[in-house]
């Protein structure tokens, strides 16, 4: 709907509206995603080579959006470029509606910790001693335990709702979260990385490269499409980088790599450096996405998977949006340098706090 509003627009205030739009169907469509993978892959020992495709996927597609929807908007007109977006997002809706049914499967198998046996249902009666008598008394309604839903049968009975019982056992798993400390540090590097990401290569990239590095747009784009092609390789061999090293080491390995480009930059201050830096930040980004979503699955209960990668995804979605903020703020009152400063004292710190308080977690078993 966002995508077709854009393209339906004709004044500012209706593009605010529907680029909300737009970001909140992003957010759940990011978060679903990554909560069905999780649960999918929990101890598969292919999990790392999974993550690493799905990366890729979402690499490739932010790569090629924008150079598709600049021809698009350059041969035709802008409009052109919103009907492309809208065409690739209704051809989405058409795939999630083909799927809809395998992945309705895949939620009651996930979900209740069992195979199914080819029933819809398989192990919905697991479970049942958490729903309260006056809670079953409706005739004809077949709960969905695995996904907490009333499933309504042909006589379309009044659905039953989450006991108080229920209720106070969902808050009860963000309380156990907010107190698992090597959750909420990921959730802190997550933030980290967004904020550097977005803040650095999507701000600070342009900004210095234009008018400091006096570097016209074609080196710019150069730059940024081999860093983009370095961070699409490594995140294709991620998977053998993780198995090999850990899940623990390859994230701080891939923070270091992103600390050091960012503090090439700060210290020499030439063209060769800012072309490094670029390229380091791209590359410590690499395996550093699979790498935090095996960590993630490995520190929190599997029960806690739908809240943990909820406030996991609103986290690293702060960073990207106070990234851009913070980062131009300080350029605009400072310098670059301190823009730059910034983004590292954010790294290192994540890094320090994750690198030496964190637990290490049992090594993936290479696939």
């Amino acid at each position: 709907m966002g995508a077709v509003g854009y393209l339906l627009s004709t004044a500012y205030y209706q593009l605010f509206i529907f680029r909300f739009l737009e970001g909140f169907g992003s957010g759940i469509i990011n978060t679903s995603s990554m909560i069905i993978l999780t649960k999918r892959l929990y101890k598969d020992e292919k999990r790392a080579k999974v993550l690493s495709r799905y990366m890729i996927a979402r690499r490739l597609s932010m790569g090629s959006a924008p150079f598709l929807g600049a021809i698009a908007a350059y041969e035709f007109t802008d409009k052109a470029a919103f009907l492309l977006y809208a065409a690739i997002m209704t051809a989405g809706v058409i795939i999630a509606f083909y799927n809809k049914k395998f992945l309705n499967n895949i939620n009651n198998v996930i979900g209740n910790g069992v195979k199914d046996n080819g029933s819809d249902n398989a192990g919905n009666l697991k479970n049942l001693k958490n729903i309260n008598d006056e809670d079953m008394e409706i005739p004809n309604v077949n709960i969905n335990i695995a996904r907490w839903e009333p499933k309504i049968t042909a006589d379309k009975e009044p659905p039953v709702y989450e006991s108080a019982y229920e209720r106070a056992g969902h808050l009860k798993k963000y309380v156990v979260l907010l107190y698992n400390f090597n959750f909420i540090v990921l959730c802190f590097l997550t933030f980290s990385f967004f904020f550097s990401r977005i803040g650095s290569r999507r701000e600070l990239v342009p900004l210095v490269g234009y008018s400091v590095m006096n570097l016209n747009k074609a080196d710019i784009g150069l730059l940024v499409s081999i860093s983009a092609v370095i961070g699409v390789v490594l995140t294709y061999y991620s998977d053998r980088i993780i198995n090999a090293m850990g899940v623990k080491n390859s994230i701080i390995t891939s923070f270091i790599i992103t600390a050091v480009g960012v503090l090439s930059f700060i210290i020499f201050k030439n063209i060769a450096a800012f072309g490094l830096s670029i390229i380091l930040l791209s590359a410590g980004g690499g395996f550093s996405g699979p790498a935090r979503n095996l960590y993630l699955m490995d520190s929190v209960d599997k029960s806690h998977y739908d809240e943990a990668i909820g406030i996991y995804r609103t986290l690293s979605d702060l960073g990207f949006v106070l990234g851009p903020f913070a980062i131009g703020a300080v350029f605009d009152y400072f310098n670059y340098i301190s823009a730059y400063g910034l983004v590292a004292f954010i790294i290192i710190l994540a890094t320090i706090l994750f690198g030496f308080f964190a637990k290490s977690y049992t090594a993936v078993i290479p696939a």
